[in-house]
């Protein structure tokens, strides 16, 4: 059966009174909006994606509204360019470590998949030597994600544009997760497309503004390439919500406040994982972002985290094993949720660490 397992596990195994193995900010409430009935629509005009919704992503990230397709969140929109770009046995390069979802989606398609290396050794940054070698004419398609997920480790703009060179020299696309870079405050640079046109750019309003049930999410690319997007995507259904997509242009109007309340509950828990991480190098290596919602540490003394995972469940807890990221001594580490709550798990997690043999 083809799956994405990690997904299956997050839904399911993931959640605890102290979720330290979220990937996002804390979901919002109505009250974190300024909705009235009047942003509803029922109905409307919506078989090629809601077009002022359309306006506002494309006005948000400074591209022409027909490079803008949208799509149920950044996994759709993942899968839909994969779905658009790649053939049975088409060469795709994926990261490693990887979103399961990265790896699920294209083997589902039938392409042959190949992977390049972002080593903890290395700070999770790009060896594009190794790279270079990794692709081949046959290859049509590189897939990362900036911010990194498991590490949330950002790649600066001139790494980006060497991977495009690289790329382009064998005419294939490169295809950028972004969901989590507007967390990167006014340090974000500008989204992946603005690269080239052998760029695509997904995100989507979930990780970063707590709008996950909105499903609100898209692919940013050059106009042909989102034309074909666009038909691609009717074999998944003929037309959007229309409650969903005119919430998101709402929410749109309101980004500013909604990064707002994400930096208020982001600044002081990186305070803590810092300070938490400091704390406890006798059992833990680690890179810590600059500005994150996730860090990936890997055990000093263990060669394997699911038994750090399932002895914090004594304790109402839970972190992400390492294994769903190909890396079973690391284990993926989220602190977007309450300050209290971060406090709380991670005193736990301290005292599972000292428990461990």
């Amino acid at each position: 059966m083809k799956q994405s397992v990690y997904m299956t596990w997050a839904k399911y195994h993931a959640g605890a009174k102290y979720n330290l193995a979220n990937s996002g900010i804390l979901g919002c409430s109505l009250s974190d909006l300024t909705i009235t009935l009047d942003d509803v629509q029922i109905n409307g005009p919506n078989h090629e994606g809601y077009a002022p919704l359309k306006e506002a992503i494309a006005a948000r990230y400074a591209v022409d509204p027909d490079c803008v397709v949208t799509a149920q969140g950044t996994s759709m929109a993942n899968f839909l360019t994969m779905a658009t770009l790649l053939e049975p046995g088409d060469e795709v390069l994926i990261e490693q470590p990887a979103y399961d979802p990265f790896l699920a989606a294209a083997s589902y398609l039938g392409a042959s998949i190949k992977r390049f290396s972002r080593r903890f050794e290395n700070g999770y940054q790009l060896d594009l030597d190794k790279l270079k070698n990794t692709l081949s004419p046959q290859t049509k398609l590189i897939v990362l994600s900036n911010p990194h997920n498991p590490s949330g480790v950002n790649l600066n703009v001139n790494t980006l544009a060497q991977v495009g060179d690289l790329a382009a020299a064998v005419g294939a696309k490169v295809l950028v997760d972004e969901v989590y870079r507007d967390i990167l405050f006014d340090e974000a640079e500008p989204v992946a497309l603005h690269l080239g046109r052998h760029f695509i750019t997904t995100s989507s309003l979930t990780k970063a503004y707590g709008l996950s049930g909105l499903r609100c999410g898209w692919i940013l690319c050059e106009p042909e390439l989102a034309e074909r997007m666009r038909r691609m995507n009717d074999l998944f259904g003929a037309v959007g919500s229309m409650p969903s997509d005119s919430l998101a242009l709402a929410a749109f109007r309101q980004l500013d406040r909604l990064l707002a309340r994400t930096r208020s509950i982001i600044e002081p828990n990186q305070y803590l994982i810092r300070n938490f991480l400091q704390t406890h190098e006798d059992y833990l290596e680690y890179v810590l972002p600059k500005h994150s919602m996730i860090v990936f540490p890997r055990l000093k003394k263990l060669t394997d985290s699911e038994a750090l995972h399932n002895l914090l469940r004594q304790y109402e807890t839970s972190i992400v094993p390492g294994k769903f990221f190909e890396e079973a001594r690391h284990f993926r580490l989220g602190f977007a949720v309450q300050t209290t709550d971060v406090e709380i798990g991670l005193g736990n997690l301290s005292k599972t660490l000292q428990q461990l043999p």
